[in-house]
């Protein structure tokens, strides 16, 4: 039976219901985005590969409810992802990185070189030292002088992280008392398309999602220890990976705060506060060696990076501030302000138009689900057309797919009165995302974090659906 950390004063469903219509408006969009696909680029093997990694997930949730998922099922699951993982680095062979990838290679290149996190970019300048969050080039980097540097490296960094997520997502579900929901998430996690077809790429979204499943797990562990025997130890876990998720995604380094305040509603206020008293330490353990190395390098405190003045200018896409003469002359934390200045001006003066523009971005964030395909079109040569093709289905169609579960899972949960605690924290990272990233460049790569936690919740309700039909 699944847990519900809830009180008896604490039983109110409105988060499940804000979160069921928010899922459903995504579902929507997201399907007439895959319809489209299909009426402009329909391809019969994109088609063949969605069909299979549907039926392949079915069967898998069919085994799940016995309790077990069978070894040739889950081979089969294993198989597929490892070769969209294949095809990742296939795709990276004879072609030039641009964007982040290639920004990644640089900053562990340097790092290997000895000339530390140093990159230059062609639109926001050279020598960049702060622009990039540290913790993923400084992974790149160590992971490259063990193993060598080559695509197939960068794919067994990936192909490790994205196991330990789904260890952690089938862990996660086992201590809510869902653990066949726990089991079939953790295998469609390994196995997500756009984790896999990413996975032979230099980018930080696997190491993110790793992160965000690991909070999950220890706020998880932290709720099942009644006693408090642990107090410490659940802090100090909590601080190091919330640390850590911000040295990673900086526009995520509040969403435990959002989630925080879930805890408050399920656990209450003085634990919760306790809790986060504890984690203090470990957080600051792990900011203050960035911190003290960027007052260092500029003479200045650079909390995370410089880049969130650049973003939050980028964010408003239509309408943003050129870059003014002379700006990368200047120091790079100068640089950040003064384009965050000219963002909140713009932001005052304008704020429908800035409206307008965050509101676009978050429904095309939201509705697709190419930002790893996205990577390979800007290569240099981009992917071919033909291949374009033959993954964009499988990756839209699948988001479809979990979209649509999860939101007739949260509907069905809601029908029967039952509450969700993973509802909870989707909730609260959907609002963290949301209201944080007014001051970031938005992208579909910055919400991959909610992807684990909407597989649990499908699962949770394909299990149930199962579990219901069988003892008819």
């Amino acid at each position: 039976m699944q847990r519900t950390f809830t009180t008896a004063g604490q039983s109110s469903r409105w988060p499940d219901s804000i979160l069921l219509g928010g899922l459903a408006l995504i579902t929507v969009a997201a399907a007439a985005v895959l319809v489209v696909s299909l009426y402009e680029r329909f391809n019969p093997f994109a088609l063949a590969a969605l069909g299979l990694w549907l039926g392949s997930m079915a069967l898998a949730a069919t085994q799940a409810v016995t309790g077990r998922i069978d070894w040739r099922a889950i081979l089969g699951i294993v198989a597929f992802s490892l070769l969209m993982r294949w095809w990742s680095v296939e795709l990276t062979q004879g072609v030039a990185l641009r964007v982040d990838p290639m920004n990644y290679t640089n900053l562990a290149t340097a790092v290997l070189e000895g000339r530390g996190l140093i990159t230059d970019d062609v639109q926001y300048g050279r020598d960049l030292r702060a622009y990039f969050p540290p913790l993923y080039p400084l992974v790149l980097a160590g992971w490259w002088a063990l193993f060598g540097i080559s695509a197939w490296s960068t794919l067994a960094l990936a192909t490790v992280t994205d196991a330990i997520a789904a260890w952690a997502l089938a862990d996660s579900g086992r201590r809510l008392g869902m653990a066949a929901a726990g089991k079939l998430a953790g295998l469609a996690c390994f196995a997500w398309p756009a984790f896999a077809l990413g996975a032979g790429l230099p980018q930080k979204e696997s190491l993110t999602v790793l992160l965000g499943v690991l909070l999950l797990r220890g706020v998880v562990i932290w709720l099942n220890d009644t006693t408090g025997a642990h107090r410490w130890r659940h802090g100090l876990w909590l601080g190091l990976w919330w640390g850590l998720l911000a040295l990673v995604q900086a526009s995520l380094a509040i969403a435990p705060a959002f989630v925080a305040l879930v805890l408050v509603w399920q656990r209450g206020f003085w634990p919760t506060l306790r809790l986060g008293l504890t984690a203090l330490p470990a957080l600051l353990a792990v900011l203050l060696p960035w911190w003290v190395r960027n007052w260092l390098v500029f003479g200045a405190f650079v909390p995370l990076t410089t880049a969130s003045g650049f973003m939050a200018n980028s964010a408003l896409v239509h309408i943003r501030a050129p870059f003014p003469p002379g700006i990368f002359d200047l120091p790079e934390p100068e640089r950040a302000q003064i384009m965050g200045g000219l963002a909140r001006d713009i932001l005052f003066d304008n704020p429908l138009g800035a409206a307008r523009e965050y509101a676009r971005s978050l429904a095309w964030g939201f509705a697709f689900e190419e930002a790893s395909l996205a990577r390979y079109r800007h290569t240099v040569p981009p992917i071919s057309a033909e291949n374009h093709a033959r993954l964009e289905v499988l990756l839209q169609g699948s988001w479809t797919a979990l979209l649509a579960s999860a939101t007739l899972a949260t509907w069905a949960r809601l029908r029967r009165g039952w509450s969700d605690p993973v509802a909870l924290y989707t909730l609260a990272l959907f609002a963290a995302i949301g209201l944080t990233n007014v001051w970031f460049e938005f992208g579909e790569r910055h919400r991959l974090i909610l992807t684990p936690f909407l597989l649990l919740i499908a699962a949770g309700g394909w299990i149930a659906w199962l579990t219901r039909k069988n003892q008819r």
